[in-house]
């Protein structure tokens, strides 16, 4: 496992941004996306993911732990 796990922590706040930065940056990826933008990630199952508006698409699925 990563030495990473699965924190939950806020990034620190950056000297100069305003309050509700997060919320803003949310905000913007989520029009990009309504706008006809693609946007990658990893889900939280480990799965990578191609976020449209039409919705995700799995581009790479974790492999499966042996039963």
């Amino acid at each position: 496992m990563s030495k990473h796990g699965n924190t939950q922590a806020q990034p620190p706040d950056i000297p100069g941004f305003p309050e509700n930065w997060r919320e803003e940056i949310k905000a913007d990826l989520a029009a990009q996306v309504e706008a006809g933008g693609t946007l990658y990630g990893v889900r939280s199952d480990g799965a990578y993911i191609a976020r449209t508006k039409e919705g995700d698409r799995v581009l790479s699925a974790p492999a499966r732990k042996p039963a």
